[in-house]
């Protein structure tokens, strides 16, 4: 299932908006992007200084955190809307989990 890269982007903002505010408060310095994916098959990358390590003097002026959604590599296997929604969501959510701090097992364990 393919769609366009702007109605991508409306569903990972939409799936943004409906975070807990919990979670949305904790979210700051971080950029969200929607590329082609690289040729092996990875779904999402978060790269920046994780939330819980930025409470420290030092962090200050530095370049926003990315969290990159590979449009491609999502898409491929879905074949409803529903389906590549909700893979969308599971990997955007895996990688803010990335930024909050959790490793893999923290994430399998919460099944993202």
């Amino acid at each position: 299932m393919e769609i366009t890269k702007k109605a991508f982007e409306e569903v990972v903002a939409a799936k943004i908006d409906i975070l807990p505010d919990v979670i949305k408060q904790k979210i700051e310095n971080v950029e969200f992007f929607v590329e082609e994916g690289p040729s092996r098959n990875l779904l999402g990358l978060y790269s920046g200084i994780p939330f819980p390590k930025r409470k420290n003097p030092g962090y200050s002026l530095v370049m926003p955190d990315k969290i990159i959604l590979f449009k491609d590599t999502i898409e491929r296997g879905c074949r409803t809307r529903k389906e590549l929604e909700e893979r969308i969501e599971k990997v955007l959510f895996h990688e803010i989990g990335h930024y909050l701090g959790l490793d893999e097992e923290d994430l399998r364990n919460l099944n993202l």
